[in-house]
């Protein structure tokens, strides 16, 4: 199986750290965010990140990635062929990576997962008998996530501004709210829904010797479309009983619950006024995970 790997070689006395991004992203999330895309390559990453790229520019944001590979870290991750596709695959990717990732000199195996990479790293973890030493999530949706179900209020909206907007062109509030409706019925996210068939089938639970923390968010302000704030659009637009707790200010990160975040046999959980992007680059996100590798690699 042929992946897009980047790894760097650290000291062989300290755990290898392989980062798994979430749904509809790429390795560039950690290791070059400027090049990065969301919503199944829809967007730039830096329209989540206003409040993290210093004068607008995604460069200029220090990654996880980078932090622990200047810490002396073997770091490792890829890009997932189909990023937009159902976990199965992914799973599957992430078993060959860690088969290379093992024959490397280095120290045990750490997993950090963003959004659905820590549902990937579950599902290995619950398949295999070779635990690694920790899973440490960030926004991940342990109990699914219901924005999936949105897309049957977004349709409406859509189809009523079609005849009043212009032709949906790049950077048109149009464009944006087809290409958001597109990724809203992908089948992808429907799987994380909690209904699901695979929250259905994934039967985990702690593995001995498997030390877990989870990071979650609580700002769900996302982006802006001409002028305004996602999810107060949304909030218009469907009805107070049925809007998601994902995009509750104080109940979610815009995507993933802050109650949904939390791994349920985590050692350590930690919730923060982000919204689900601004989490894998804040300096105070950052220097919690450090610490808590750092002790992990002390013993």
């Amino acid at each position: 199986m042929k992946l897009d790997i980047i790894a760097y070689q650290g000291e062989v006395s300290k755990p290898a750290i392989l980062f798994i991004h979430g749904l509809g992203m790429d390795k560039n999330i950690w290791v070059n965010p400027s090049n990065a895309r969301i919503l199944g390559g829809m967007f730039p990453l830096k329209v989540l990140l206003k409040k993290c790229f210093p004068d607008e520019d995604p460069g200029a944001a220090r990654t996880l990635f980078d932090i622990l590979r200047q810490k002396g870290y073997t770091v490792v991750t890829w890009s997932q062929k189909r990023p937009a596709g159902p976990i199965g695959p992914a799973v599957q990717e992430l078993q060959e990576v860690i088969r290379i990732v093992r024959g490397m000199d280095h120290g045990p195996i750490l997993l950090i997962g963003h959004s659905r990479g820590g549902l990937i790293a579950r599902k290995y973890l619950a398949g295999t008998d070779e635990p690694v030493q920790a899973l440490i999530t960030l926004a991940t949706p342990h109990h699914g996530s219901t924005v999936a179900g949105m897309a049957r209020y977004v349709s409406p909206l859509a189809a009523w501004l079609a005849p009043v907007i212009p032709t949906g062109e790049k950077g048109t509030l149009r464009f944006a709210l087809q290409r958001v409706l597109e990724f809203l019925r992908s089948r992808a996210l429907r799987e994380l829904l909690p209904e699901s068939a695979f929250f259905q089938s994934l039967n985990d639970g702690p593995m001995e010797g498997v030390y877990y923390a989870s990071v979650g968010g609580t700002s769900p302000n996302l982006f802006t479309l001409s002028g305004i704030a996602v999810p107060d659009i949304f909030e218009k637009i469907i009805p107070a009983t049925l809007f998601p707790e994902e995009m509750k200010k104080g109940k979610g990160d815009g995507l993933v619950s802050a109650e949904s975040s939390e791994l349920p046999w985590c050692h350590e959980h930690y919730l923060f006024g982000l919204n689900h992007a601004e989490i894998l680059f804040d300096k105070r996100v950052s220097d919690m995970v450090v610490s808590i590798i750092e002790n992990i690699n002390r013993g």
